[in-house]
């Protein structure tokens, strides 16, 4: 899936409450394109979002996987466009998100509950002790994070820096899709901030074309790896939402 409000939270305060945020104009409709293709942008405190599944845009809200979320399989098949406006252009990218929360509570009426269940997921360590990061500044805030993510017929590109782990464990699955099904868990044990640079050939063209699989480029580009563990992770339980949104 294309980039889809690609600056996220910390996972350990994906959850956090906090006071209601409304955006000042906002509309939320149903997709019935039938196409597969989507994505999403935040633009000085504006908001745009195309045929994007709701479990999707429900992870996202709230920074977590989509297979955090737990729901009815319609939200796979409930596609949905949204476009917002913040009341000032200097809205954080974390403000905006609340406020698409709020949105679908106010206009599709969800009502949800977060629980901790042990599921599937990717453990990111260090490989074999041989961290190659270069350390870089801590971020003041998430979107000082500098990332760029690109494709051509090499495969896939990306460069970040001021990129905490349990940042890069969130971004992965958003950059390799295809790769990763299901949430990484930061156990690094690696603190502050860094610089890293990862050039991989995606599934399915690593079976056929060849290449450094994500994996592959993991431990000899940045001395990480990904193995697969069952881990206690915070889910979303989708307890009741309506299928159309509410009109205003």
């Amino acid at each position: 899936m294309p980039r889809l409000l690609v600056s996220c939270f910390l996972i350990g305060t994906a959850f956090a409450q906090t006071s209601p945020r409304r955006f000042e104009a906002a509309e939320i409709r149903i997709n019935n394109s039938g196409g597969s293709d989507s994505r999403g942008d935040i633009v000085d405190g504006r908001l745009f979002i195309r045929n994007v599944p709701l479990r999707d845009l429900i992870a996202e809200s709230w920074s977590i996987t989509r297979t955090e979320v737990i729901g009815p399989s319609w939200l796979d098949e409930i596609r949905v466009d949204v476009v917002a406006k913040a009341a000032s252009p200097t809205t954080s990218d974390s403000e905006v998100r609340q406020m698409l929360q709020n949105l679908l509570k106010e206009r599709m009426r969800l009502v949800e509950h977060q629980e901790q269940r042990e599921l599937p997921a990717w453990a990111l360590t260090v490989w074999k002790g041989q961290n190659k990061m270069k350390p870089s500044s801590m971020p003041e805030k998430p979107e000082d994070t500098s990332c760029s993510l690109s494709h051509d017929n090499a495969g896939a590109h990306l460069a970040c820096q001021h990129l905490t782990m349990a940042r890069l464990a969130l971004k992965l699955p958003q950059v390799a899709s295809t790769d990763l099904n299901m949430r990484v868990v930061d156990i690094t044990g690696l603190e502050g901030a860094w610089e890293i640079a990862l050039d991989w050939m995606p599934q399915p063209r690593a079976d056929t074309e060849g290449g450094l699989t994500l994996f592959a480029a993991l431990q000899a580009q940045a001395g990480l790896q990904l193995t697969s563990r069952k881990l206690s992770s915070p889910v979303l339980v989708i307890d009741s939402m309506e299928k159309t949104p509410e009109s205003q």
